[in-house]
């Protein structure tokens, strides 16, 4: 009866320690044990083509004022906004990197004068202008994840850095730098552990629609 006693004794004092719970990881590169991804994009709508109107608009306003009828604004049609960017994850909710963005713009416009008001065929009262650009961006990116589920995530993304702007008009170049950046503050992504689709809004260098697939690893 003594020895029963002692060893119930001993068995209730012995409780075996519990395993701890896993954390959930709310970013996919945590939970699939990688913290880096690449990602190719193409936007439309950038703040090229928005500083492109503006300057064309402050153009026509200066030739209207100076009594000039023609125009030699360089309104252009601007291409896609190609981007490649990588990111690494610092935590399960921020992730900073950098991105690359290149865009083209083109345009043919008569610039038309008053040399002969009553006449307004290009071919004869105007002389054909050319205009090019090729816009190359560099912008450091910080991403911050709202959640992130195993197909499905949403963020918020802000990018700050510069433009170099390589334009002509007729051969004549005129390059120069400008500050740019993005802030695309609702996104989604779409997929698996490794491949994601993503599509952003907002506005910035790289569109204000602006999507593609990244490659987690």
């Amino acid at each position: 009866m003594l020895v029963l006693i002692a060893v119930s004794s001993a068995s209730a004092q012995y409780r075996p320690k519990r395993m701890p719970h896993k954390k959930h990881h709310t970013s996919s590169s945590s939970s699939s044990g990688s913290s880096s991804e690449i990602s190719l994009g193409v936007g439309y709508m950038t703040t090229g083509n928005l500083i492109n109107f503006i300057e064309s608009m402050k153009q026509a306003q200066n030739n209207f004022e100076s009594g000039n009828d023609g125009f030699d604004n360089k309104m252009a049609v601007f291409g896609p906004a190609f981007t490649v960017q990588y990111l690494y994850g610092l935590s399960d909710h921020i992730s900073l990197g950098a991105g690359l963005v290149y865009q083209q713009a083109k345009g043919v416009m008569s610039v038309l004068n008053d040399l002969n008001p009553g006449m307004m065929d290009p071919s004869e009262v105007g002389t054909p202008t050319v205009f090019a650009g090729k816009y190359i961006t560099l912008m450091p990116t910080v991403k911050f994840y709202w959640f992130n589920r195993e197909h499905f995530a949403m963020y918020t993304r802000l990018a700050v850095g510069g433009t170099y702007r390589m334009e002509s008009t007729n051969g004549v170049s005129d390059n120069s730098f400008m500050v740019n950046g993005q802030l695309s503050p609702v996104c989604i992504e779409f997929g698996g552990e490794h491949f994601r689709g993503f599509l952003e809004s907002g506005i910035g260098a790289n569109g204000s629609g602006f999507g593609g697939i990244k490659y987690s690893f």
